[in-house]
This record gives C-alpha cells, sequence and structure tokens, in this order.
C-alpha cells in the first residue's frame, strides 16, 4: 500500500502530458491543467456528463454525473477554496500483490495551500469490495503525502437547490456600477428577511440586477443565510461585518 514506485499522469493547460512521481507531483501545477480524461457520451448510457462553469478559479470543468456537479456546487460556494479541477489526474501503482490505476473525480486546492482529493460514488456502490478496495488504496496515498480524501456519496438536497438559486450571483462583475454599493447599504441592518431587501430596490436599479446584487453578497460571504432552509422572502440575511462597516 505504500506511495514508493506509484507514479501519476496529468495534463497541463496547454494538453501537455506529464508523467511524475506520486511523491513529487504538485497540486499547484495540476490544479491549473486540463482534465487527464473526457467522460464520454454515448447513447442510453445512465450517467449524464456535462459543463460547469467554476467562479472560484473562473473555469469551465467537465464532470461526468450529476452526483458530481452536486460536489462541484458545494465546492464552488466554498470560500475555502481557491482551486478545483475535475478528472485531474491518473495514479497508477502496486496494491498487494497487483497493480491498480485509478483516476479521482475532482481536486481541490484550498486558501492555506492544503489538498483534498474527491471520488464521487453512490452510497450504495461503497459495499463492494473493488469500490471499497481503490478507495482505501487512494486514502492511504493521500495520507502520505498529507493530501486529504474525501467520498462524496450525496449533498443536502435543501442546500443544493439554495446554491443553484443563489449562482445567479457568481458574476457579480457584469453587474450595473453601483448595484452592488447599493445592495451592501441596505444589508447593514441586522436580521432584514430576503423580501424586505429585495422591496427596497433603488428607483435607478432593474429588478433582475437588483436580485442578482443581493445574491452576489450571499454567495461571496458578505452576507449569510441558512441554507439548510428552502431559500424564500422570509429568509434571514445576516450581514457580515464586511457589509457592517
Amino acid at each position: 500500500m505504500g506511495a514508493s514506485g506509484t507514479t501519476l499522469r496529468y495534463c497541463t493547460v496547454a494538453g501537455d502530458e506529464v508523467a511524475t512521481t506520486w511523491e513529487q507531483a504538485r497540486a499547484d501545477l495540476i490544479i491549473e491543467g486540463l482534465p487527464v480524461r473526457v467522460p464520454p457520451t454515448y447513447r442510453g448510457q445512465r450517467s449524464y456528463p456535462g459543463l460547469f462553469w467554476a467562479a472560484t478559479n473562473d473555469r469551465t470543468l467537465v464532470y461526468e454525473s450529476l452526483l458530481e456537479l452536486d460536489r462541484l456546487w458545494l465546492a464552488d460556494f466554498d470560500p475555502a477554496n481557491v482551486g478545483i479541477c475535475t478528472q485531474p489526474f491518473q495514479v497508477a501503482g502496486r496494491d498487494g500483490g497487483g497493480l491498480r490505476a485509478h483516476v479521482p473525480d475532482l481536486l481541490l486546492v484550498h486558501s492555506d495551500r492544503s489538498v483534498t482529493v474527491v471520488d464521487v460514488k453512490p452510497a450504495v456502490f461503497l459495499e463492494k469490495p473493488r469500490v471499497r478496495a481503490q478507495f482505501e488504496w487512494t486514502r492511504a496515498l493521500c495520507r502520505g503525502k498529507g493530501w486529504a480524501y474525501e467520498v462524496f456519496t450525496g449533498g443536502d438536497p435543501i442546500v443544493l437547490r439554495n446554491l443553484k438559486l443563489l449562482a445567479v450571483g457568481r458574476r457579480p462583475g457584469r453587474l450595473p456600477n453601483g448595484d452592488l454599493a447599493n445592495a451592501r447599504a441596505r444589508l447593514r441592518e441586522e436580521g432584514v428577511t430576503l423580501g424586505k431587501v429585495l422591496a427596497r430596490k433603488p428607483f435607478t436599479c432593474d429588478e433582475a440586477a437588483w436580485r442578482v446584487a443581493v445574491f452576489a453578497l450571499v454567495w461571496s460571504g458578505a452576507v449569510t443565510i441558512d441554507l439548510r432552509r428552502p431559500l424564500d422572502s422570509e429568509t434571514i440575511l445576516h450581514a457580515t461585518a464586511e457589509v457592517k462597516v
């Protein structure tokens, strides 16, 4: 189960393939690259691959299932993440008496430069010996390198629904000048409801743009809400110190 002799392969942003050892592999280089494989599409397939634009590092990522897409939404909203990539590398090496190769689903680099490798799999598959052995091998490799390892089997559906609604605020730079400043000014009051804030739209602001500005503050973390409750007009918004100044 050791990492000795284990190799890693990834693709640079220019599409060049790089082969290195597991010990020498650098997450800061891998995170900027292209997927080491592109999920296939074919008639009758059970998974739903697609493309996801990540605000975290302003790039489009491939995903190979809706479950993986859910993990991407959570990763993109998490302010601790500064880098996200999918199908980031292939690792190959010995596991006991045999050979093993594996492509994890996500690689996350955090603001403190720590790293998390994520595998996405429905919970029903975790009891299969083949799947369990693969994940145990990957977990051991990550532990030896000082990287965290996560197996994602699903998230809170209410949280995910809320994030998809708030996602219109992921590109605040496209808002007209002054909209964000106006939204901050109206959110200095503690415990104001979403419905009340939306009703306080300035006369000079378009209704759709005003909603985007308010949601942008939530997405950025300048305003917090209880994501475990469905987002509606009674949702309470709490301004952080950034807004209250």
